[in-house]
């Protein structure tokens, strides 16, 4: 497996030794990682391989049957929810909002970690809020309803929720899986701006290796509950390693004015 150059920011996200499955069936496997901070990474993999559930481990949303997942030197177990919440946010598949919530209000939700619910909001609060609609070129939808927008509207709410947590690390699963080519393009596009202007470390399950090799910094890659190989894009991104993952004969080109590269796939001879 590639490993991190020394040079690298130290890990602000690491697991050790993970374990995890749903009853007797296990799905990860002795799971090793570690995410810099200020990346933003993409767990890549074939179907059934473990991506959501590593995500759901990291998050503490699923307990770990084995092995410590550590944030900013501190295993995660040992943080109070509300604690775990101001460093840590989590954007699951296909989220769906309350009944009755106006797009203010979900990103208001984001805030319930640092504020106490009996108390109203302050204005440094509300200021909090309306950037972030900004941020997140939503701003002219506050009054609506979340339920009546379009997928890549939803997308950016519950991406400005979980940035009002004010978080160190975001991990989203399959932001993008349900969203025609327009609006992948415009919530990866939101994601990158966040990730360089505020620094935030993004972990993002992604299925179009494409899409990850244009937006992603680095890439950890799994198969059968385990990982495979983490490390630069550039680097981990190789036909070997995705006939391995995938199954497919794959070419990686560099085309003129591109500062990425682009794959282009065969299904392999079974």
């Amino acid at each position: 497996m590639p490993q991190p150059h020394a040079d690298n920011p130290p890990g602000i996200l690491t697991g050790q030794d993970l374990q995890a499955g749903y009853a007797a069936h296990t799905v990860l496997d002795g799971v090793d990682l570690a995410i810099a901070q200020g990346d933003f990474a993409a767990l890549i993999g074939p179907n059934g391989s473990g991506k959501s559930t590593l995500l759901r481990v990291l998050a503490r949303l699923m307990p770990a049957k084995q092995g410590r997942v550590i944030l900013h030197d501190q295993p995660i177990n040992q943080l109070s929810a509300k604690a775990l919440a101001r460093k840590l946010a989590v954007m699951p598949q296909n989220p769906t909002p309350p009944p009755g919530v106006t797009v203010r209000e979900l990103v208001g939700y984001g805030r319930a970690p640092h504020t106490h619910w009996l108390k109203p909001a302050s204005k440094n609060e509300n200021a909090l809020i309306d950037a972030l609609l900004s941020r997140c070129d939503i701003r002219h939808l506050a009054d609506r309803l979340v339920h009546t927008l379009s997928g890549g509207e939803r997308q950016r709410c519950w991406i400005a929720m979980a940035l009002a947590q004010q978080p160190d690390v975001l991990l989203l699963d399959e932001p993008v899986s349900a969203l025609d080519v327009g609006h992948q393009l415009e919530v990866l596009d939101l994601l990158t701006g966040i990730n360089r202007e505020q620094q935030t470390t993004l972990v993002i399950v992604l299925h179009d290796i494409n899409l990850a090799a244009r937006y992603c910094r680095s890439l950890l890659t799994v198969r059968a509950g385990r990982v495979v190989a983490a490390g630069p894009t550039d680097a981990v991104l190789t036909p070997g390693l995705l006939k391995e993952l995938f199954n497919v004969n794959a070419r990686i080109l560099n085309p003129d004015g591109l500062s990425y590269p682009v794959c282009v796939f065969d299904r392999a001879e079974i």
